[in-house]
């Protein structure tokens, strides 16, 4: 549809346009709020992790069974709320409420990024897909811009970036009323055509199971029940017993696998009179058969999807790398205003962010065409590529030139870039789309425990309240962890497999990487 795709990426644009982001520290900082360098870094900034980190997985399932669209309303609602805390909030406890409606709408960001695949056709998602990232990009990058040359000209102040910031995210807001609602879903609400696909599950992972009414008296004797449908292979079976059942008696429904030792399952309880062989007169049981099918098939693929050692390898970098990537992010402005204090200085954070996102949009298009076999070489990539990004943080911590902290910057963001393009499509090329929405979030929900946990231990005022200059030392010295165990991994496969081998194959393009 192309109102929708029109909308979503309106909305996507005016969601980003916030270009008082770049200089948030500075703002907290500054005379309107007049927090200090410890309240912004050991107390507020914390508190996104806190929020993020525990409704990430909750927002993940209720916006695919909402089917997007309210979870997008949220999200421009709890915009709202952060700037309205910005602009008129005062004191550490109000700006970590702000930091609480700020976590809320980045957890729900998941809405923004799978609404369009439900209202489009199959045959453009790669098309919609790159609208999706472009327009987050553009509107970044227009924010940077326009914040860097309207402080650098002295045309406005810091407050007025706030407001400039909420008018936009205001109209991202009203835009999300605009949009079609969706008919399907990813996982709670799949496109179907006939009861019999409702109850399957991807590759058959239900077939032998039983759809079973069971009544127990209070000694747990059996007694009849009103019937029971069993599955083969996707085929629906009416079983009907010789003793009618009570209709004054409760029922289990449950799913069971005749394949384990106990035959127990998944049960919820629901009364005889919902219990129907025609699920369009029994909603209620429907589609709590939907959900334990739905949650179940989940599962298996998802154990299924791990096992393969490559997936496991890139989506373990992935995770820890973005763990490390989050926090140099969240941090960075304080480490400039250690360097170069804004209140003595010109400040060119708009400058320094547009250039690592236009940098990091470069490289990532350049990834995409880059011949090499990422299966044979990727460890060895991952290694490197994240030893050099400690180098850089190594440096960020040491220097007391605020330039050279700009270029390390610089420099980190669009290797690290480069390196979540190439593990984003080797863990999405062998994946269906479910599974890899399913894989992405379960990916981030493991990135953000390891955040929060290096925030609570290392950023924390409670416990080890660290300096941001030597944050950014620890940081250096868990990348160097990610590489060494990369590099050492790459070791023994280049032993094992020959090291004229691997040479041979790393260039050997697949076809995978073609498509």
């Amino acid at each position: 549809m192309e109102r929708a795709t029109l909308l979503i990426c309106l909305f996507g644009f005016f969601k980003e346009l916030r270009p008082s982001e770049p200089f948030l520290t500075p703002y907290l900082k500054g005379p309107t709020k007049n927090l200090t360098e410890e309240q912004v870094t050991n107390e507020i900034y914390p508190v996104w992790t806190y929020t993020y980190f525990p409704t990430l997985l909750v927002i993940f399932l209720l916006t695919d069974y909402v089917r997007y669209k309210p979870v997008i309303i949220f999200e421009g609602f709890t915009l709202i709320l952060t700037w309205v805390l910005l602009l008129w909030g005062h004191g550490v406890a109000m700006m970590q409420v702000m930091q609480v409606t700020y976590g809320l709408s980045t957890a729900a960001e998941i809405g923004y990024y799978s609404y369009i695949y439900s209202v489009v056709p199959r045959d453009r998602y790669r098309r919609v897909t790159g609208y999706n990232r472009s327009v987050v990009l553009v509107g970044r990058f227009a924010a940077a811009v326009t914040a860097q040359v309207l402080i650098s000209a002295n045309l406005v102040d810091y407050f007025a970036l706030n407001c400039f910031s909420l008018g936009s995210v205001s109209i991202a807001f009203i835009l999300g009323f605009t949009l079609p609602t969706a008919r399907k879903s990813l996982f709670f609400h799949k496109d179907v055509k006939n009861h019999e696909e409702l109850l399957k599950t991807e590759k058959g992972s239900l077939e032998g199971s039983r759809l079973t009414c069971e009544g127990q008296d209070e000694h747990g004797i059996t007694d009849g029940c009103h019937g029971s449908l069993e599955l083969h292979g996707g085929a629906e079976e009416l079983i009907t017993p010789d003793k009618p059942r009570s209709s004054e008696d409760d029922v289990i429904l449950s799913v069971r696998d005749d394949n384990t030792a106990d035959n127990k399952g998944t049960a919820d309880y629901c009364h005889p009179k919902a219990l129907t062989t025609d699920f369009e007169t029994s909603p209620r049981c429907r589609g709590q058969l939907e959900c334990l099918t739905t949650l179940r098939q989940l599962g298996l693929s998802l154990r299924e999807a791990y096992r393969s050692e490559v997936l496991l390898t890139w989506s373990l970098w992935w995770a820890f790398a973005k763990c490390g990537n989050s926090q140099v992010g969240n941090y960075v402005q304080n480490l400039w205003d250690i360097i170069s204090p804004s209140s003595q200085h010109s400040v060119y954070n708009g400058a320094v962010e547009a250039a690592a996102m236009l940098a990091g949009a470069l490289v990532s298009l350049l990834m995409g065409h880059v011949k090499l076999n990422w299966t044979v070489v990727g460890e060895a990539v991952l290694g490197s590529v994240s030893l050099g990004m400690a180098v850089l943080l190594f440096v960020m911590a040491t220097t007391d030139s605020i330039w050279v902290c700009y270029v390390c910057y610089v420099f980190y963001r669009t290797a690290y870039q480069a390196l979540i393009t190439i593990a984003t499509f080797e863990v999405a090329k062998s994946l269906d789309k479910a599974l890899y929405a399913l894989l992405f979030g379960v990916n981030t929900f493991v990135a953000l425990a390891l955040q929060t946990l290096l925030t609570a231990v290392v950023v924390d005022r409670r416990v080890l309240a660290t300096p941001v200059q030597a944050q950014y030392t620890v940081y250096g010295s868990y990348f160097c962890a990610i590489a060494a165990a990369y590099l050492l991994k790459s070791l023994v496969t280049c032993t094992q497999a020959g090291w004229r081998q691997t040479w041979k194959n790393c260039w050997v393009t697949t076809t995978c990487d073609d498509n």
